[in-house]
């Protein structure tokens, strides 16, 4: 911003300047009262109280330009806080009530529900975004992921149908086969679990968290034992996730996700 037009429209600084002004003339006063009252000069007196007017202008207008003027506003030094990410999420969701028609919102909505582990709001904004998600395997497993987190990790008619149109899109898609498996648990078809896991579990490298936590599951299978109780496995986004008999149905936000989520500007 032109410093000049900072200053003329910043009404809260005038009071500053004009207090100045009258500090820097009643200082000035004093020494030409002091000094006497030199008759053969009138041009210093009046070159003398120009400056007492103009100087605190210029000094002001110096700060503008090479300061922070901002800083003397005290709303500016207290800024609000950012708003919290439900909050945001709220507008965003008050917003697409008046926009139904507005997949991306409601994809935006569905991803950003889900990182704030609100499942059933999730898989909801998820039918709303379906014209999206339809056609990409990774979204539809998402989605598939989101309503089995709303059913208490157990697969229902329609996440069946979900996961059904993934495998169609692409099977082998690493969010699909995380979900195959968990099927494959969830209708007590260890060996099913198994195979898919394994196919899995080659797509990562060794040493990396997802190839543990697999191979852990998988050395429960072995052992006769459903990985899914007490212990994690990572769920379509890559993020591990603990099972309605562990102590906690809810897996921790990917952190991926959540800055996805905020950066994209979709919340507001």
């Amino acid at each position: 911003m032109n410093p000049m037009a900072m200053i003329l429209g910043t009404d809260w600084l005038w009071p500053f300047v004009l207090v100045a002004m009258v500090l820097v003339a009643l200082f000035t006063a004093s020494l030409v009262w002091s000094a006497g009252a030199d008759e053969a000069a009138p041009g210093a007196r009046r070159r003398v109280w120009l400056l007492t007017l103009a100087l605190p202008l210029a000094v002001m207008a110096l700060y503008a330009a090479l300061g922070n003027p901002r800083g003397l506003n005290p709303r500016d030094r207290n800024p609000v806080p950012n708003e919290s990410a439900e909050t945001m999420v709220g507008k965003l969701a008050e917003r697409l009530k008046a926009e139904p028609d507005n997949p991306q919102g409601w994809l935006m909505l569905a991803r950003s529900y889900k990182v704030l582990q609100r499942y059933a709001e999730s898989a909801d904004a998820w039918e709303h975004a379906k014209d999206l998600a339809w056609d990409d395997a990774e979204a539809m497993a998402e989605w598939t992921e989101a309503r089995i987190l709303s059913q208490g990790q157990r697969f229902d008619r329609r996440s069946q149908e979900l996961l059904a149109r993934a495998m169609s899109l692409d099977a082998n898609a690493p969010g699909v086969l995380m979900l195959r498996a968990l099927a494959a648990l969830d209708r007590g078809d260890a060996a099913a679990a198994q195979k898919v896991m394994a196919q899995l579990r080659d797509l990562y490298p060794e040493g990396s968290a997802d190839r543990q936590a697999l191979d852990a599951a998988l050395a429960q299978l072995a052992a006769g034992h459903d990985p899914r109780i007490g212990a994690g496995v990572p769920s379509a986004d890559g993020a591990v996730a603990p099972t309605p008999e562990s102590k906690s149905n809810r897996p921790p936000a990917p952190a991926k996700k959540a800055q996805a989520a905020t950066d994209s500007g979709a919340i507001r």
